[in-house]
């Protein structure tokens, strides 16, 4: 009788990843071994077959490549991107172990972004959030500070060994939790990932498919107590966001979630503190929420809006791809600069879809995207830019 290992890694179970990850994984950043998803795709087969071959054996996850992302506060995010294979089986043990999740209370009525197509996913918590404020205009917003650096790695392994019953992921589980940095985007990575307070051997790395998993078995019993209580809260990974008929029960709030942190040697900011994420937004204010603002609308109600600050942000980041230095950084070419411009586009878009001014964003994206080709085209070919009719210029998609 097959064990759970054998399921998770059968060809139709890998086949059924793919079919779901696929799309999002052609267009995400490889790993260390700077394999495409478009490179791993034309291999599929063949990568497959290495995947099962290496779980037959003694497995060992590939290192982590860092990508620095800067904060508005100052200082940087690091997100550690695993490579296309590792990432192919993490999503494997995910489908794998679901069941267990939802029987042992780590997909609740509080948590989201544990699992994708469990109408848990960063939409559906915007979305259940535009319900909450309808009904209690007053919202209380934390992140739990240096959360995923500070997880004690022995609780997550004795965790998963209590809460996971199917003992042939165990061993395969746990060597996700030690997998370190090993490369990243900088030249510089090292200093910038000590100075974030990324420490070998502590914490677990924030980007994998399985953080947010770590995150739930350091967290379920938070969202119990939160579920006890009836609190209308919402916890996407490390962030929590609850609403409130008055500044006094947000108060009141803050009190009762920093006890509970501080069960778990957690902490967030203090509400009004220089750099600090803790925030108390009146019924008037637009209250930030995963990348959007939960804002009043003409209507009365509330509304997903991007920020003008996002909007700027973002069109920022296209435009910074005009320069040839920051494209063959990331190994894009002239061949390939469409596709890429297309890709990155595409990808904001779906980020941010649902939002009431995303045709905003749609003219921002547009915009830049042309900005960037242009830039890049007339870096490339010097003075001889100049020289471009009208045909050759609409032949390059700059007219």
């Amino acid at each position: 009788m097959a064990n759970a290992l054998d399921n998770a890694f059968s060809r139709t179970s890998l086949e059924i990843v793919w079919r779901y990850e696929g799309r999002r994984l052609r267009k995400s950043c490889f790993g260390i071994d700077r394999k495409s998803g478009k490179k791993f795709q034309e291999n599929i087969a063949s990568e497959f077959h290495q995947i099962r071959e290496r779980i037959r054996g003694n497995f060992k996850p590939k290192g982590l490549l860092a990508i620095a992302k800067p904060k508005d506060t100052g200082g940087n995010r690091i997100i550690c991107v695993p490579t296309l294979a590792d990432r192919i089986v993490q999503f494997a043990i995910l489908n794998e172990i679901r069941p267990a999740l939802e029987r042992r209370g780590l997909l609740n009525s509080i948590s989201y972004g544990l699992i994708r197509n469990s109408n848990r996913t960063v939409g559906d918590a915007r979305v259940q959030s535009i319900r909450f404020r309808n009904a209690h205009k007053w919202v209380y917003k934390a992140d739990i500070e240096k959360f995923f650096d500070n997880i004690p790695r022995d609780i997550i392994v004795e965790r998963s060994s209590k809460i996971i019953p199917q003992r042939s992921l165990h061993k395969l589980i746990i060597s996700f939790v030690h997998t370190e940095i090993e490369d990243g985007f900088d030249p510089d990575w090292k200093k910038i990932i000590e100075k974030s307070g990324i420490f070998s051997g502590k914490g677990v790395r924030q980007g994998m498919p399985l953080s947010p998993y770590f995150a739930g078995l350091i967290l379920r019993d938070l969202d119990k107590t939160l579920e006890k209580h009836g609190y209308n809260a919402i916890r996407y990974v490390d962030d929590i966001i609850a609403f409130f008929d008055s500044e006094e029960e947000c108060s009141a709030f803050d009190k009762f979630l920093r006890d509970e942190l501080d069960k778990l040697s957690l902490s967030i900011g203090i509400i009004g503190a220089k750099n600090s994420k803790t925030r108390v937004y009146k019924p008037e204010e637009a209250a930030e929420f995963l990348g959007m603002e939960i804002a009043p609308s003409q209507s009365g109600n509330y509304e997903l809006r991007i920020s003008d600050k996002c909007l700027q942000n973002i069109g920022a980041k296209i435009a910074g791809f005009g320069s040839v230095d920051a494209l063959l950084q990331k190994r894009v070419t002239l061949p390939r600069l469409g596709g890429f411009l297309d890709a990155l586009s595409s990808g904001y878009l779906q980020a941010y879809k649902g939002a009431a001014n995303h045709s905003e964003l749609v003219h921002e994206v547009s915009t830049m995207k042309r900005a960037a080709l242009v830039s890049a085209i007339e870096e490339a070919l010097g003075r001889h830019f100049t020289d471009l009719d009208k045909k050759q210029r609409r032949f390059l998609g700059i007219e």
